[in-house]
This record gives structure tokens, C-alpha cells and sequence, in this order.
């Protein structure tokens, strides 16, 4: 061979080496964690590939009720099975007896399983302690006994705490909704609880029969969400809700001296399989939380226009008005005579308040939105504040805001004035706010933010975050006013003609509310108070958006209201 020729072949040969050394280098030394576009860790892929793992806990943090017991990440006993067992002389039969399953149908799934799996899986229902603590007395190798953190959707509060889901197809679980969304920063995952062991190419044990445990030794994290809700009450409320078939809408109680939500329901339930699914509703995701809806409410925003009322001097409430005109002179729908202010609130006479509404905006076109923001209703109401470095932090972020004018030369126009005083028109506003409202009357005008979460603690039990009750420093109604709404809610309820009679001697004083809407079939129905009367502790809206009358709301309002006080 031509001796230039050689030194081609050895040069190109060289090349090829040098190439091929710097290409190892790059996998072995320099980007082992970083390999590639797709920065791929070589050295977890490598371990990977020679590791069988089973997860116990994914890290990512819970909820619990106001009196800790756990809403989400239910803990279950269980038993692991690792798949060496088919290798080892375990008397399968002995095993078999502690569960409804046969021997062979047990030895023929360990034959087959290429990786761990747990026993519950296998015979579909949890593990019992006593079982559990039998197999921890026995000491099997490849039979492990643990306490394993489900991730299933949540059983009750499903809208008021959320979903989780893997939203980019990356094993990345992350809340799309409620609070596990709210509080997405603090719940996100860091490490893993696992069990696993090293293999050989066959998938035998390379290690012996050693399972190794791979845990959480942070002893912060994950941390634990501490809610409001009071579970026997927000089991109630849901059951009382399915009871009475209310198909769409829901219910949302709160304390009124605190302001924390005990219960809060949304119907229909979601669709775990589609949260997005708007067959059920026709308009909305079963996901959607109506509580946090900005709903028309009908009647009860007369509670405004009567408040409104009570402190404007200039305003004559004490004469007679004649109930048998409706909205703008039109003919009523029901023909209710000449009534006081008193019988024309306990009997939602449209005429009275479309009346005074209408004398008020004469003289000051902003007194209906003093008097929304007075109550309340001119904002979300859910708590919000900094939390370390997050500004303005919501535990609701869901919620709407209130709408009263679609525009501002509605103010003008009487007409338009007259069905806004009687909650229609451009009116709207949540549940969640209507129940805040009730509850700022019934402590003589105190206005509170609505807590949904009381604190956030870490693994070990310390306070890592406490959310304070938070007082609105806007402008507020007199202590006077607010007594004096009271009397007129309770009339509601009391007066033999008042719409709320269906609830007389309960002690409950609110609002009913029906509004109609072009875009749906059915009217909306409301009942909005707070009870007991002479010492008010709750605050509750039940909302029907799909029903001819308003009798089953009044149903599950009564039965709440008996539970309640059973309490």
C-alpha cells in the first residue's frame, strides 16, 4: 500500500477514535446529568435501569379539617410484593388464608409481575391493621408491610378542595382547581416516599434480598393545609343536598363570628374521568364551583336597597306603599295590597323597592354602590393578604366579583334602575358573598374577610403559616341599621304572608330570591340568612338553579337548620 494511503487510513482511524473517546468522555464525565437536547440524567437512567421501585408517598403535601382529620392523602395499610418472591421458598398458601384470594391465583400474579405491586390492587379492597400487623410480626423478605398515601380525588368538599392532575403528561401532578390550586407554591412535591431494590438483567435480586426504604428526611416537608371545614357538617350539608335533588347550585355555611366556611357544596359533582364535562350543566365544567359563581340574586338584593333605605333620612319608610303595581307600573305577578316597609320586605313587594331605589338614585346616582360596598358585595370576599413573598395571595382565586352596572349610564336610566333594585338586570354576585353579607348583619355590621384555610403546618407539626381573621376597612352600615335589617329578615320567615314562612319557628332570619334568566329554563332560587335569631352562629345560602319551585331549597334548609342546632 502507498505509503501516503497509510497515513490517510490511520489519520481517518484516529479521527474516529478521538471522536469516539470524546463522545464516552461526554457520557461518563462531563454531561452525565445533562446528556443530549432532551437533557437526559445518565445517572438516573442508569440506576433506573437497574432499579425495581414502588411509591409509597409522591411528596406533595394534604388537607386536613378544622379538627385535623385528613381530607386528602388518605392513609391506607398495605402489603408489598416484590416479584423475587417466585425465586424463594415462601409458604404461599399460609399467605393466601389472610386474603380473599387463592393460593394459585396468588403464586400465578407473583410469576407474572415484572415489578412490585401492592396486594390491595390485587384483591380490590384495603388491607386490614389486623392483617397489616401480622405481616410486620412475620418479617418476610419480599413481603412488606406499609402505610401507603393514596392519591385519589377527594370523597367530601371535592369543589371546595380541588383536583389534582398530571397536566403535562410528565408525571408532573400539579391543583387545577379549589385549593389544592390556591395553594399550589406550598403543596408542590420535593422528594418521594419509595421501596425498591436493585436487579440483574434477568430481574433478580443483584443485592441480595435487601429492600431498601427511600424517604422524606426533611422533617418539614410536605406540609399539611389546615382548612375550615367541619367534616360531620359538610357530610351532612352534602347528603341533605342529594336528598332533595338540587341538581345544580349548592350550598356554602359559614361561622359569623369568624367567617370560616364549615361546609361548603357545588352540584353537579365533577366528572373525575372529564372535570371539563359541561354535558351535566350544559353551560359550565362540572369542575365549576357555583359557590364561587357570580349569580343573579333576585330578591335578595333588596337587602341592599333596604338598607340603603334605612339610612336615608330624607326617605319616608314609614308610609304606605301600594303593592299592586309592579316594575314600572306593569302588572304585578302577585297582587299583594298596600303594605308598610316591613310587610313589603317579609313579602318582597317589587313596587316598594323599585320606589325607594328609584327616589335615592334621584338625589345620588352612587348610593346603590355605597350601600353593595357597605355590605360587602362590591368585592371578592374570600381572605387575601401577602404571604412571604406571595402579594395579594387569595385562598379563593376562583371567586368572582360582584357586578352591579354593566355600564355606568345605567345609572340614569329608571327603567334599568327599577330591575336592578330587584336583583336582575346586570345584577351579580356569588353565594360565597351573600352568605358574607348575611353574616355582616347578623354581628351588627362587622365586616370580615371569609377564611377557607386557618393555617399551613409543617410535617413536624410547627406553624409554618397562620392566617389571621382580617376585618374589610371599607366603609361599613351602623350598628343601628344592622339591628334593624335583622327585624326585617326575620319578618321574612316569621309574618304569616312572608316568603320564608315555610321556615317560621326556626329561629332563622334571611332573604329569598328568584330571578329569571333568558339563557336558562328554570328560575334561580335563593334563600340567603343567618340563625338563630337571638344569637346568630351561622350564616348559609342555598342556591337552586334548576327547579320549577323553590321547595326543595326550603327542605334543605330546614333539615340544616335542625341538624345544626342538634349540634
Amino acid at each position: 500500500m502507498h505509503p501516503l494511503r497509510v497515513k490517510v487510513v490511520a489519520l481517518v482511524i484516529a479521527v474516529c477514535f478521538i471522536v469516539l473517546l470524546l463522545r464516552l468522555s461526554a457520557i461518563q464525565l462531563w454531561f452525565t446529568e445533562s446528556f443530549g437536547k432532551d437533557e437526559v440524567n445518565l445517572l438516573e437512567e442508569s440506576v433506573a435501569q437497574r432499579t425495581q421501585q414502588l411509591t409509597i408517598h409522591n411528596g406533595r403535601g394534604g388537607f386536613s379539617d378544622r379538627h385535623d382529620q385528613q381530607l386528602t392523602k388518605p392513609t391506607q395499610y398495605d402489603i408489598v410484593l416484590f416479584p423475587f418472591l417466585k425465586d424463594m421458598n415462601v409458604p404461599m398458601n399460609e399467605i393466601a388464608q389472610q386474603f380473599p384470594i387463592s393460593t394459585s391465583q396468588l403464586i400465578q400474579t407473583i410469576q407474572l409481575a415484572q415489578e412490585p405491586f401492592y396486594m390491595s390492587d390485587l384483591i380490590h379492597e384495603p388491607v386490614s391493621e389486623e392483617v397489616y400487623t401480622t405481616f410486620v410480626e412475620k418479617n418476610i423478605p419480599g413481603i412488606y408491610p406499609v402505610e401507603r398515601k393514596l392519591d385519589v380525588d377527594p370523597k367530601i368538599a371535592a369543589h371546595f378542595l380541588g383536583l389534582v392532575r398530571d397536566t403535562d403528561n410528565q408525571g408532573n401532578n400539579q391543583g387545577i382547581s379549589g385549593l389544592e390550586a390556591a395553594f399550589e407554591p406550598f403543596l408542590q412535591a420535593d422528594s418521594e416516599e419509595q421501596l425498591l431494590y436493585h436487579v440483574d438483567a434477568k430481574g433478580g435480586p443483584l443485592y441480595g434480598l435487601q429492600v431498601k426504604y427511600q424517604g422524606m428526611e426533611d422533617p418539614y416537608y410536605p406540609v399539611q393545609i389546615k382548612t375550615t371545614i367541619h367534616t360531620p357538617i359538610q357530610q351532612m350539608a352534602e347528603e341533605v343536598i342529594r336528598k332533595h335533588s338540587i341538581h345544580k347550585g349548592g350550598l356554602v355555611l359559614l361561622d359569623v363570628q369568624n367567617r370560616d366556611v364549615l361546609a361548603m357544596v357545588s352540584k353537579p359533582n365533577i366528572n373525575d374521568d372529564d372535570p371539563y364535562d359541561q354535558q351535566q350543566t350544559g353551560d359550565e365544567a362540572t369542575i365549576h364551583n357555583y359557590m364561587l359563581k357570580a349569580t343573579m340574586p333576585g330578591s335578595v338584593f333588596k337587602t341592599v336597597i333596604a338598607a340603603a333605605a334605612l339610612e336615608h333620612t330624607s326617605l319616608n319608610t314609614k308610609q304606605m306603599f301600594d303593592c299592586n303595581i309592579g316594575v314600572n307600573g306593569r302588572k304585578p305577578s302577585r297582587k299583594l295590597g298596600t303594605l308598610t316597609f316591613t310587610e313589603s320586605f317579609a313579602q318582597s313587594c317589587n313596587h316598594t323597592f323599585v320606589q325607594l331605589a328609584q327616589q335615592m338614585m334621584e338625589q345620588d346616582s352612587e348610593v346603590l354602590d355605597y350601600y353593595v360596598e357597605k355590605l360587602g358585595l362590591d368585592h371578592t370576599v374570600g381572605w387575601q393578604g401577602d404571604v412571604f413573598h406571595l402579594q395579594d395571595f387569595q385562598q379563593f382565586p376562583e371567586e368572582e366579583p360582584s357586578t352591579i352596572w354593566a355600564d355606568e349610564s345605567h345609572k340614569q336610566d329608571t327603567n334599568l334602575i327599577a330591575h336592578t333594585a330587584i336583583g336582575q338586570q346586570d345584577v351579580q354576585v356569588t353565594p360565597l358573598a351573600v352568605a358574607n353579607m348575611m353574616a355582616t348583619i347578623a354581628s351588627d355590621g362587622m365586616k370580615k374577610e371569609v377564611r377557607g384555610v386557618t393555617s399551613i403546618v409543617y410535617k413536624n407539626g410547627t406553624p409554618m403559616y397562620e392566617f389571621p381573621e382580617q376585618q374589610q376597612s371599607t366603609s361599613r352600615i351602623s350598628g343601628y341599621t344592622a339591628k334593624q335589617l335583622q327585624k326585617l329578615l326575620y319578618e321574612v320567615t316569621e309574618h304569616p304572608k312572608g316568603t320564608g314562612k315555610a321556615l317560621k319557628g326556626l329561629q332563622v332570619a334571611g332573604k329569598t330570591g328568584t330571578a329569571e334568566d333568558e339563557r336558562a329554563e328554570m328560575d334561580y332560587h335563593w334563600f340567603a340568612g343567618f340563625f338563630p335569631y337571638d344569637n346568630p352562629q351561622y350564616a348559609m345560602v342555598v342556591l337552586d338553579l334548576q327547579s320549577d319551585t323553590a321547595d326543595s331549597l326550603f327542605q334543605v334548609y330546614k333539615e340544616m337548620v335542625h341538624y345544626l342546632y342538634d349540634q
